[in-house]
């Protein structure tokens, strides 16, 4: 007798970006491996996005929140509603994607061929016509910190078309059990947005779960989007926030996943001041139109100097 299909939740937010959340909720209806639960929690929108999505997309779950958390906590609050409902897997998936009809069985059915896999991630492109890379698995430099994405930027013509464990995930799209989440964690709600992906998979490495990368299931994602051309990405100009959080969460992953005191605290810290942080923040402060940005880097080196993140802080 077969046993039943796995039940799967998607956690999708939304914050004021009614456009791209219909697009993803709209190729999600379109899924051969239906999810159980799509559950949107809406971090605080003023735009009126949440009352056109519940009326547009009547079949999802939508919850309020009454501001807007970020997107480490916001997952979090919709992952504890999932968790409760007793999904088997759970989806985190990001709000400016389109997913093929095909992408979420093909991940489902990845977890179940190997129980020892505890998540497991697709192919990912950026959302245009020439489909150039966005992730295809990624590795963790365990001295400086800094991550790399297999893939980015390239063209795809294949040579990232073999299944393959990973050390990091984009929380783009990451399919996990439900007993891994219960086991090491959520998102560490610190980082509010930026790096808490990574955290999570570093978290995961260190308990020995394995991650997995699969290629036959992609999806695209609209990040830099309208800026890819030919197969090229330029990255448009960060804004004064983004420096301030690039640069704070760093300090906060290299102070969750090192001990006090210990020589690759002190490696990693001082390669993300002298080596990373200080050249750029000076280099931004010489551009008349990204002084503000510049600054914001420099701030955030030194708010990630004094913050101490509570490890339990992504505990269910």
């Amino acid at each position: 007798m077969n046993s039943p299909a796995p039940k799967v939740g998607i956690a999708l937010l939304n914050w004021n970006q009614y456009d791209d959340t219909a697009l993803c909720l709209t190729s999600i209806r379109e899924s051969a491996y239906p999810p159980a639960i799509t559950m949107v929690y809406d971090n605080g929108s003023e735009d009126g996005s949440p009352d056109r999505l519940k009326q547009d997309f009547p079949e999802i779950q939508l919850v309020r929140g009454e501001k807007n958390y970020g997107y480490s906590e916001g997952n979090n609050r919709a992952v504890k509603i999932l968790l409760d409902a007793e999904m088997d897997y759970i989806w985190v998936l990001n709000n400016d994607t389109k997913v093929p009809p095909d992408c979420l069985g093909t991940l489902v059915q990845v977890l179940q061929d190997d129980p020892e896999i505890g998540a497991v991630s697709s192919k990912i492109w950026f959302m245009d016509e020439s489909k150039p890379l966005y992730y295809a698995g990624g590795t963790f430099n365990r001295w400086t910190f800094d991550t790399q994405y297999h893939g980015l930027r390239e063209k795809d013509v294949g040579q990232y078309d073999q299944p393959q464990d990973t050390e990091i995930f984009s929380g783009c799209c990451m399919l996990i059990r439900a007993d891994v989440l219960r086991r090491i964690g959520l998102f560490n709600k610190a980082f509010f947005i930026y790096a808490e992906d990574i955290e999570w998979s570093v978290r995961a490495l260190e308990m020995g779960i394995r991650q997995r990368y699969e290629p036959r299931a992609t999806l695209w994602h609209k990040m830099y989007g309208s800026s890819v051309k030919s197969g090229k990405r330029e990255v448009p100009k960060s804004s004064p926030r983004v420096e301030f959080l690039l640069a704070r969460n760093r300090f906060i992953l290299v102070r969750l996943h090192t001990r006090p005191w210990s020589i690759r605290r002190f490696f990693a810290l001082s390669y993300h001041i002298f080596i990373r942080g200080i050249p750029r923040g000076l280099a931004l402060l010489l551009k008349k139109d990204r002084r503000a940005a510049g600054l914001a880097r420099l701030k955030g080196l030194w708010a990630g100097l004094w913050l101490i993140p509570d490890p339990k802080d992504c505990l269910l």
